[in-house]
């Protein structure tokens, strides 16, 4: 089914990273939102993330159309939680094996598939507005969120690069949190992991898994953004794929 429709998926063991820019959205790409997103697409105040948010949202379900051979507007995302039963779950599909995740910042799009629990995270480090932590700097977050080895680490590099280091340990945090499911549901504070300069890897977290059965990997998201990606068992190989074109395709078909 997915030949036929033209997208070959990740294998076991492997990921599918899809970039996409927030611009890519386009209006035809609304009837591909189901009522939960229709509401949540409306609520949003600026353009900006309206189109984030569509980009995402379509971007999701175009991959997974191509993986499964389904068409486009048929992919519907099951969201409730597991603890309350409010649609504010991790989305997923069913009658597939794909799992996905999906993460904005600025001008990007990210969407990760696997054939094992997700989570992608992608942050935003040159052209923002605003500084990273205000006037306090990534310091006053890091107090809130890190944990003591995680902020000894960041006091550790100068402060020129303090804003790179906090971002690459907070996409790695966001990262195995979104792939889990249990988003700001747990302590950031809790799920530690190395720091900025040394290599990707979960330390330790407040789940019975043992921390190395989490591959923890950081992504190449181009100039001025800092990106990880989390896979709840192995992951060999990360693929990074077109999701501009897919976009663009389906805003024509």
């Amino acid at each position: 089914m997915a030949e036929r429709a033209g997208l070959d998926g990740p294998a076991t063991g492997t990921a599918d990273v899809w970039w996409a820019r927030r611009r890519d959205a386009h209006a035809r790409h609304a009837v591909l939102l189901d009522e939960v997103e229709q509401r949540r697409w409306a609520a949003y105040r600026r353009d900006e993330d309206r189109e984030r948010f569509l980009a995402g949202c379509a971007l999701a379900k175009t991959v997974l159309a191509g993986y499964t051979g389904r068409p486009p507007a048929s992919i519907r995302f099951d969201r409730t939680c597991a603890r309350c039963g409010q649609p504010h779950g991790k989305p997923a599909l069913e009658g597939s094996d794909f799992e996905h995740s999906v993460a904005h910042s600025g001008d990007l799009i990210a969407v990760a598939v696997a054939r094992a629990p997700v989570g992608v995270d992608v942050e935003q480090l040159e052209g923002c507005s605003r500084p990273l932590g205000g006037p306090g700097g990534p310091e006053a977050l890091a107090r809130l969120v890190f944990s003591a080895a995680e902020q000894t680490a960041l006091a550790a590099v100068g402060p020129a690069d303090r804003a790179r280091q906090f971002l690459v340990t907070w996409t790695r945090k966001e990262a195995v949190t979104k792939a889990t499911g249990d988003g700001m549901r747990v302590a950031f504070s809790d799920v530690v992991v190395t720091a900025g300069a040394e290599p990707p890897r979960l330390v330790s977290w407040p789940c019975p898994q043992a921390p190395q059965s989490v591959s923890l990997l950081d992504l190449d998201a181009g100039a001025g953004y800092v990106a990880a990606l989390a896979v709840i068992g192995p992951c060999r190989a990360v693929r990074a794929r077109n999701g501009s074109a897919l976009l663009a395709a389906a805003a024509l078909a």
